[in-house]
């Protein structure tokens, strides 16, 4: 088993971990040949899977015997906050990642699930002085059994997708402030209108975007431009609240975020 990646500058590593330690700090890695996928779930909680691509390494080496798949369950907190080092210091190398096993005080590996992220940089503190730097961040390697389990959300049964505009964010941090509240009610149509709805103790919000979004296009069932949009019924859907709002903070990730 072989794991070695390279990368000069981890903004989208380190935008994702940002993002995902907020919610939990325990988070599954699973390097494949093409990717890094990040998976973040909880019982009863929304599950968050966040791809990068291995083009954002300078190197990428992922070598295993089972097809090349190499995951683990990791505490993203520590890991996150060596990226955040590497950012913020006068580097003068490329911040190097190596799995590796962590053997036991005999030198014998006991525990063959036990392994550790390492990480490596150089730092630059004087024209002619260097740091050497080197983190170990513990990992527990998945058997098969375990990883097979951990299944990407299927999206084979679609309603209603629209595109969100990042304009649309400070629209959906107003929602936060009601927090009184269990439920909202996420309704849109087929012309692109789109409002949320929540229901309090003595008071009912709408909040509505004003502008016509984007509607990812259906072939089996388009609708014609010169509909009125009095006739389109409605599609809706009731959610957590706190699950809306843990989902609309993807914003903060992705230029384009689509609502199903």
């Amino acid at each position: 088993m072989k794991l070695k990646v390279v990368v000069e500058k981890p903004v989208e590593l380190r935008k994702c971990l940002s993002f995902l330690v907020g919610l939990r700090r325990m988070c599954v890695f699973r390097f494949t040949e093409q990717q890094l996928i990040i998976v973040s779930s909880g019982l009863n909680e929304p599950t968050i899977w966040c791809k990068l691509d291995s083009s954002i390494f300078q190197l990428y080496e992922v070598d295993s015997t089972r097809n090349n798949v190499i995951p683990f369950e990791i505490n993203i907190e520590p890991l996150l906050q060596v990226l955040r080092n590497y950012e913020k210091s006068n580097v003068s190398s490329s911040l190097v990642i190596r799995l590796q096993r962590r053997p036991s005080n005999g030198g014998e590996i006991k525990n063959k699930a036990a392994a550790s992220l390492a990480l490596f940089y150089t730092e630059q503190i004087s024209m002619t002085s260097n740091v050497s730097h080197s983190f170990n961040v513990p990992v527990r390697l998945l058997k098969m059994d375990s990883d097979l389990r951990i299944v990407e959300p299927a999206m084979d049964s679609m309603k209603l997708a629209m595109k969100l505009p990042m304009r649309i964010v400070p629209l959906l941090k107003r929602l936060e402030r009601y927090r009184t509240s269990d439920l909202i009610s996420i309704v849109g149509n087929q012309t692109g209108q789109l409002k949320f709805v929540i229901e309090e103790e003595q008071r009912k919000i709408v909040v509505q975007w004003k502008e016509q979004l984007d509607v990812l296009p259906d072939d089996e069932d388009s609708v014609p431009q010169s509909w009125d949009s009095s006739v389109l019924r409605p599609v809706s859907l009731k959610v957590k609240l706190k699950h809306w709002n843990v989902g609309a903070k993807l914003m903060e990730l992705n230029a384009i975020l689509l609502i199903i």
